[in-house]
């Protein structure tokens, strides 16, 4: 059980690093960088729960944060991703998920991150975070996050319930 169980983490893991740093960074599109890892640990606290998604969510944050492209202080993407995976987890009851609910959560969670991010990075002193920018940040952070959403969060979802149904949620 837990084998299969770390398989689909870990290959999740290195689908949403990999494409993030490769190819989603790089598209130029205007304001947020769509965060595919956020998704991802999103999706995993969905379908695990609070706990694993949480060391999930640990685990992709360090991984991010010591990616070469990253500048910033070392833990506050695990931080982050840590307090999205435990609100994913708890803000809905499983049984009352539907695919709207769904993408309106991981929406708002991205939200929430960015935001956060912006402020932990303001009190660590981090100099690139530009206020004046954040609506638009926020905006399309979450119009980034709701479109991945359905693509992530659905098929990892029936992925953890066909190959380990007896921890999925």
């Amino acid at each position: 059980m837990w084998l299969r169980q770390l398989l689909i983490l870990t290959v999740t893991l290195l689908i949403a690093i990999t494409t993030q740093n490769a190819f989603l960074s790089r598209l130029g599109l205007p304001g947020a960088t769509p965060d595919l890892v956020l998704v991802s640990v999103i999706a995993v606290a969905m379908a695990y729960g609070a706990s694993m998604g949480m060391i999930y969510g640990f685990a992709a944050g360090i991984l991010l944060d010591f990616a070469p492209s990253t500048a910033g202080v070392i833990g506050v993407n695990a931080l982050l991703f840590m307090a999205a995976a435990l609100a994913a987890a708890r803000a809905v009851d499983p049984r009352d998920r539907t695919v709207p609910i769904m993408i309106a959560l991981v929406a708002g969670i991205t939200a929430g991150v960015i935001l956060a991010r912006g402020v932990l990075d303001s009190v660590l002193g981090h100099p690139t975070v530009v206020w004046g920018s954040m609506a638009e940040l926020l905006l399309t952070g979450a119009l980034y996050s709701a479109i991945l959403a359905p693509i992530v969060v659905m098929p990892l979802g029936l992925v953890v319930k066909k190959f380990t149904p007896e921890v999925a949620v």
